[in-house]
């Protein structure tokens, strides 16, 4: 295996680990889903700064889209460079979070996704709802950007177990369509980073309608 490989195969195990560290630690609950919508979040606008916090302490429960307002923020481990964001993460009662660098927690709004189209365009990653952000159906994905590595997982409204588990790396050319069927309740994970594996919300990811809405 050649050291572009190791560090590739490093990197996405990096990736995947974190994000089950972190569906296991703090996002493992559906307790706060009925918050889910702008009206019933229970989040509070905040601005921290490099230290450990203490869901229902130091912050509201609720979803929130957190956006680096330095370089030297990191996220649960995640590194974001200034401005990136990280949309509708859910913070459930008793989570644990550390912090380094300043970041800002803005409460979720929950908009439909961006589309052209036929196309709905997802920018930022993060955890969106099918229904509520992107409307049901069956879909093509694609990215605009293949310098950018991508992980997406899609679970039912249980979340009990993933349906779909989507990996792209960093130059891999996608042999053949990849096609995904989101139902009305669906949960879509993703999580997009750069070569230098920081966060990324440069490279969009495209859904591109496949065959007729499916509810």
């Amino acid at each position: 295996m050649t050291l572009n490989k190791r560090m590739a195969a490093l990197s996405l195990l990096v990736l995947v680990g974190g994000f089950l560290i972190y569906k296991l630690y703090f996002a493992s609950s559906s307790d706060s889903e009925d918050a889910r919508n702008a009206e019933n979040n229970t989040a509070s606008y905040k601005v921290l700064q490099s230290q450990k916090i203490i869901v229902g302490k130091d912050i509201d429960p609720g979803y929130y889209d957190i956006k680096a307002l330095d370089n030297e923020a990191e996220f649960f481990g995640d590194k974001m460079h200034k401005n990136d964001i990280f949309h509708a993460v859910p913070f459930h009662m008793n989570g644990n979070i550390s912090l380094k660098g300043k970041i800002e927690f803005r409460p979720s709004t929950f908009k439909n996704a961006a589309k052209i189209g036929q196309k709905i365009i997802l920018k930022d990653p993060g955890h969106y709802v099918v229904g509520t952000e992107i409307q049901a159906g069956n879909y093509v994905l694609s990215r605009t950007n293949d310098k950018i590595r991508v992980f997406v997982d899609i679970k039912d409204e249980t979340e009990t177990e993933s349906l779909q588990t989507i990996q792209l790396e960093i130059d891999e050319k996608v042999k053949k369509p990849i096609e995904i069927e989101l139902k009305k309740g669906y949960n879509v994970y993703i999580d997009k980073a750069g070569k230098d594996g920081y966060i990324s919300n440069k490279g969009d990811l495209i859904l591109e309608r496949n065959n007729e809405d499916t509810e």
